[in-house]
């Protein structure tokens, strides 16, 4: 076989790769915004009103985990004490913060420490003190030993009273009505088990110093821009076609609903994952596959913007989040390659796994080879200019064709832009991002890979808060 030949097999290959990650995700696009429509003509203002109305709307407890998050933990507690829903409890964790966090939290809401009823079905990092807010009866903060999300979270559940558990992360603004939307799916379907939601930047808010939401424009810097239209295409359109296809294998942590029940029957989040959002939900689909005599359960995912969180702005800092990102996806799918193509496991097993392990997982590899190859190819003369324009085509012109479908769908939901200059921003972004934007994502990934394969790498890495936009209330 000449190596001409082989470079030409090879290049086609990844043509075909393009042609088929770009079509699926244009198609589970599609599938969102028909699921999005749907939402939006089976609910209306006055059923959300039945809801927080009636007896039948099931108690929420409302977890928060919190590591040095000085910046934000204040304005965050005070938005989710604004909800608009009939009953809910907050408790907030704070899982060893080294900064102000505690101290703040204490002060603000008048915490007094208090005997708390711990249900032990966990095993977490130990408890120091348990506080009680004075002005707030529904608000508990717990402050133990340092053991990251997932521990801090378990945390929360097992100091928890009612049967619906909401984890967000402390970066998050809800809007006021985020959780009549996100319980709907339970009240109306009892087969639900779990749902998650359409998560937005944070980043352009502007909020109040007591946590409401002021205004909703867009990011001022160039980089959570592109990740705004990111978020779009993956949370707003293509989360919801995947679970329309019952194949979402992520539940944001910043945003999901889990009967309690169901949370403790599968061990609570991860303590071991890299990240517990992405092995969490892989293991209820699990368990869901597993214990059919339970009956019919699913994973809903509400199509609506209830919830927003801090995007990195700067470099280092997305470059560390996406290569955290990377190893928490690539490392579930490891723990649990039993389910691929595992007739026992339904469409998560068909579908779900091969368009994770393919377009998620494997897909920075891919291009990193097609960035290298098809320029050295040119260079030796072993392909000719056209196999550069069908990259093009393929590889940048169809990805920035589905950032700008994104875009545009988005302009027929209830938050969408009201200034013409900001649609115009965000179509740009969602073609530019493809100039240095996607190949920095693709870096990042790549690094991520090797920090998990080679030196089993589970920390975070460096992270950042840059705090809201805020405004005095009533000014």
């Amino acid at each position: 076989m000449s190596a001409n030949y082989f470079m030409h097999l090879t290049i086609d290959a990844i043509f075909i790769y393009f042609i088929a990650m770009h079509g699926t995700y244009f198609v589970l696009i599609v599938l969102g915004a028909l699921a999005q429509k749907r939402y939006h003509q089976s609910i209306q203002f006055g059923d959300l009103q039945r809801v927080h109305d009636s007896p039948l709307s099931l108690p929420i407890s409302i977890v928060i985990a919190a590591y040095n998050e000085e910046k934000m933990i204040i304005q965050t507690v005070e938005n989710v004490l604004k909800l608009n829903y009939p009953e809910y409890e907050i408790i907030v964790v704070n899982d060893g913060s080294q900064d102000k966090t505690l101290a703040l939290l204490i002060e603000h809401f008048n915490m007094v420490e208090v005997s708390a009823i711990r249900k032990k079905s966990l095993e977490t990092k130990a408890i120091k003190v348990v506080y009680r807010s004075s002005t707030y009866p529904n608000l508990k903060l717990v402050d133990k030993e340092n053991g990251r999300r997932a521990d801090a979270n378990n945390a929360g559940v097992e100091y928890s009273r009612y049967p619906i558990i909401c984890e967000i992360d402390a970066d998050c603004v809800l809007e006021q009505d985020a959780l009549l939307r996100m319980i709907s799916p339970f009240l109306f379907d009892p087969t639900v088990v779990a749902a998650t939601g359409m998560i937005r930047p944070s980043n352009g808010l502007v909020v109040t110093h007591d946590g409401v939401i002021m205004s909703r424009g867009l990011p001022s810097n160039w980089l959570a821009t592109f990740q705004y239209v990111e978020y779009l295409r993956s949370f707003q359109w293509a989360r919801s076609g995947l679970t329309m296809l019952n194949s979402n294998l992520c539940m944001s942590g910043a945003y999901t609903l889990v009967r309690r029940d169901i949370f403790l029957k599968v061990g609570g989040a991860n303590t071991k994952a890299v990240v517990d959002d992405f092995e969490l939900t892989v293991t209820i689909h699990r368990y869901i596959y597993e214990h059919p005599k339970e009956g019919p359960m699913r994973i809903a995912y509400v199509p609506d913007p209830g919830n927003y969180s801090e995007v990195p702005d700067t470099v280092k800092a997305f470059m560390s989040q996406r290569n955290f990102w990377q190893r928490a996806i690539l490392q579930s799918l490891i723990w649990n390659r039993d389910m691929a193509l595992n007739r026992k496991f339904g469409t998560v097993g068909f579908f779900g796994f091969p368009f994770f392990f393919l377009f998620e997982a494997f897909s920075a590899v891919v291009e990193a080879i097609a960035y290298l190859l098809i320029p050295t190819a040119i260079l030796f003369k072993l392909v000719g200019w056209q196999e550069l324009v069908l990259f093009f085509i393929f590889g940048i012109c169809l990805g920035a064709f589905v950032s700008v479908s994104a875009v545009l769908l988005q302009e027929s939901t209830r938050f969408r832009q009201q200034r013409t200059r900001d649609v115009a921003r965000l179509l740009s972004a969602g073609f530019f991002e493809h100039f240095g934007f996607h190949q920095m994502h693709v870096l990042a990934r790549l690094i991520g890979i090797y920090d998990l394969l080679v030196r089993g790498k589970i920390a975070y890495g460096y992270r950042v808060r840059t705090g809201y936009t805020t405004h005095q209330s009533g000014g």
